[in-house]
């Protein structure tokens, strides 16, 4: 799947950012976002990415999922969110805290309740690198351009 951040023209106004998702199969879901949220898709991605999880906001939209329909009450939506993608959340909003403040001491560590098991100190290292590159390409660009990945 392909996924394209597309910076607003005017992002406080009538043009924000847009959230684009291009399927295998050639479909796509998209959805407006807002400045603050590209960080937390940013961090779905590095966290799905490197712990593997394939049942969370991404893996879900890759299978077929609209961007739109998490958005809705739990009774509005046409699927129920997986155990998996629910417990990808507190890792996401730690990677996100730790991002969005200089914390003396880091927040996701080894014995972080939040994270699976198998997590290594590696996975957290490159988590932490991968999303700060990211969002130095997102801050890169000019409005009207995209940071585009692959999942």
């Amino acid at each position: 799947m392909t996924i394209r951040i597309k910076k607003g023209k005017n992002r406080y106004k009538h043009k924000p950012d847009t959230l684009t998702c291009i399927r295998d199969d050639g479909s796509v879901t998209w959805t407006h976002i807002y400045p603050a949220f590209v960080l937390h898709d940013l961090s779905h991605y590095v966290v799905e990415k490197t712990l593997g999880f394939k049942d969370a906001f991404l893996g879900l939209v890759s299978k077929g999922y609209n961007i739109p329909e998490f958005s809705l009450p739990k009774s509005n939506r046409s699927f129920e969110i997986p155990d998996e993608a629910i417990s990808v959340e507190p890792i996401v909003a730690l990677l996100q805290m730790e991002h969005w403040d200089s914390f003396p001491e880091k927040l996701i560590n080894i014995e972080s309740a939040e994270l699976p098991p198998h997590i290594t100190f590696e996975q957290i290292d490159n988590m932490r690198k991968k999303l700060n590159e990211l969002v130095q390409q997102w801050e890169d660009l000019l409005p009207g351009e995209t940071l585009e990945l692959e999942y």
